[in-house]
């Protein structure tokens, strides 16, 4: 029979595992023919390391990838210029702080330490790249949108002093690394009082990177005093060529690699979506790899429908597909001032025909079409928009905007993301959350979408309602966690609707929620209303994790259930599974290593 096999299936490899205390040896050689290929009780071992290579994670570990968020070690010095020159722009160059700089980095002892000067007359260091309080994005955001604009004249050349001495400080106390490259990022619009062309000079002497930014438009701008400091015209962005400024940028701070010594000139496996491209009714986007796709590439939640979805056998790099307008989940908005409409999907590269792997990428792309909206479609946006609003829960590596975790280790930091296209008056509440493995169900969120138990998840942030209105999602940081002998989570939670400009709505004092501080405790299995004890029935749980394809099939895309009292609309939501690794042996022992993209 093992001859019958090795006719009709090409390339099989036969193995034999001898049970017992007496094998016969040559029985089993007859069916591998080879001795090297039998498994005893003498040679256990051998078995399970057979399988590694079959085995998702274990492939992704042997071809590892590059993706966005840094793990590439800098020691970045912030300095902002916060003289009331800039008062009118001062929360357009945090926007860009928050967004562009720290939302392409990640903060953490091993990777980018970051600490942060502003000045008017005198310089201001907040914290140092020590600081344990801002050691990771999330605080860091949070205190970059805080800061204020200072009375004062422009004294730039005193804050890069400090800046200068910051980096090539010799006290370890600062926090600063031998050995690891260091930055300053000044943004400024120059009219400095006393030129800061000598302090720059010094500074680059010292091997220090030197960007300058503005986000002031011109003639206000001392384009000059940006080159000055820079050094280097590419190194200095104003709004003409502020569209350039990652492209350099990323050339520092690059991509993480996990699992493999990278030489210098290394290139990330995955490149991401370099083009997309908007009509009136479509999305189109070209992707671009390092390596070949042989592959998937669909819209996310959409995967089983052939005009969403590509199958990639060739070795072309490059992969191209357009959605249209009201299919595959293509989000088509019109812009609040009617200029035109807004355009967003998300796309999930699966490098494995059959499996979900590390290697693989979500990618959320928009793009702008300049379009008259008419005054009728504005009007009816709203109504239109609330009733037809769209969920999702996605978690996130390195920061609640960089890539979508597919497995993580137990105690590595992932980010729960909640968001609706809901319209701009409509906030929403997080509530009612479960995480679910095969064996156990537990409450991490309750019905006020306050937190069960601090050890699975805190109460989730809601501040960009307020400070990102146009890019407003809920967030929460959260260590990895998994119950004994599960390896699969899924987390669900329920989102209500509430309009928050309707004065009679009891809503809108809800959200934020208003929780009390809990004091900890060990998890333990909640009892549970009927109704949710019928929403997560055993049946229910069942075809979560075993009959996850058919009932994608089957199921409609939106799930409203029952509204919760006093809001708009309640819709339910869930993660993709998450694969939670808890052994170091499927992990490299090194530490992640680096490589550039340019």
């Amino acid at each position: 029979m093992s001859d019958v096999l090795r006719r009709e299936i090409p390339n099989i490899d036969i193995w034999a595992y001898g049970t017992g205390d007496y094998v016969a040896m040559a029985a089993l050689a007859n069916y591998t023919q080879s001795e090297q290929k039998i498994v005893t009780n003498q040679n256990l071992q051998k078995l399970e390391p057979q399988f590694e290579k079959y085995h998702g994670t274990e492939i992704c570990e042997q071809q590892p990838t590059c993706v966005k968020g840094s793990d590439k070690p800098l020691d970045l010095a912030l300095v902002v210029d916060a003289s009331e020159s800039l008062d009118h722009l001062f929360s357009d160059q945090k926007k860009f702080l928050v967004d562009r700089v720290l939302g392409n980095i990640n903060i953490h002892p091993e990777a980018v330490r970051v600490a942060l000067i502003t000045y008017s007359g005198q310089a201001f260091v907040h914290f140092k790249f020590n600081s344990f309080l801002y050691g990771n994005n999330t605080s860091v955001q949070g205190f970059v949108k805080n800061i204020r604009s200072i009375k004062g004249t422009t004294a730039t050349n005193v804050a890069l002093m400090d800046a200068f001495d910051l980096l090539t400080s010799k006290d370890p106390s600062t926090g600063i690394r031998e050995g690891v490259p260091k930055m300053a990022l000044v943004l400024t619009d120059g009219h400095s009082h006393r030129s800061p062309k000598d302090m720059a000079e010094k500074m680059r002497a010292a091997g220090i990177i030197m960007i300058a930014v503005s986000v002031t438009p011109r003639p206000l701008v001392d384009e000059a005093e940006l080159r000055l400091i820079a050094g280097s015209e590419k190194r200095a962005f104003t709004p003409p060529n502020l569209h350039e400024f990652e492209s350099e940028f990323m050339k520092y701070v690059g991509f993480g690699c996990d699992g493999i010594e990278l030489p210098p000139d290394a290139k990330p496996q995955v490149r991401g979506a370099t083009d997309v491209k908007c009509t009136e009714d479509s999305m189109s986007i070209v992707v671009r790899t390092q390596r070949a796709l042989q592959g998937l590439m669909y819209a996310h939640m959409y995967h089983d429908e052939p005009e969403c979805m590509m199958k990639k056998t060739d070795n072309n790099r490059e992969i191209q597909m357009t959605f249209m307008e009201g299919k595959c989940g293509l989000v088509k908005t019109p812009s609040a001032d009617g200029r035109g409409y807004h355009f967003n999907i998300t796309v999930i590269l699966q490098f494995h025909p059959l499996i979900i792997t590390r290697a693989d990428q979500g990618l959320d792309m928009s793009c702008f079409v300049p379009s008259a909206v008419p005054r009728q479609e504005l009007d009816q946006a709203i109504l239109k928009n609330a009733a037809d609003t769209q969920c999702n829960y996605r978690l996130h590596r390195y920061s609640p905007g960089q890539c979508v975790a597919l497995d993580a280790k137990v105690g590595e930091t992932l980010y729960h993301r909640w968001e609706c296209d809901s319209p701009p008056e409509y906030n929403y509440l997080v509530h009612d959350c479960f995480v679910q493995s095969e064996k156990h169900t537990q409450q991490i969120l309750d019905s006020n979408g306050c937190e069960v138990d601090q050890h699975f998840l805190e109460t989730p942030n809601y501040s960009r309602f307020k400070d990102y209105p146009d890019d407003a999602y809920v967030f929460q940081e959260m260590s990895v966690f998994k119950f004994p002998g599960d390896g699969d989570l899924i987390f669900h939670c329920r989102i209500s609707l509430c309009n928050m400009k309707d004065p009679n709505a009891p809503c809108n004092q809800s959200i934020p929620p208003k929780c009390p501080k809990k004091v900890p405790v060990l998890p333990v299995r909640q009892k549970r209303d009927v109704s949710a004890e019928q929403w997560m029935s055993a049946e229910w749980r069942s075809k979560q994790i075993r009959k996850r394809q058919i009932e994608l099939k089957n199921r409609s895309r939106r799930q409203i259930v029952e509204t919760k009292q006093g809001y708009y609309m309640t819709l339910q939501v869930e993660t993709r599974t998450l694969n939670v690794l808890l052994s170091e042996s499927i992990r490299p022992r090194d530490s992640v290593k680096y490589c550039d993209i340019s």
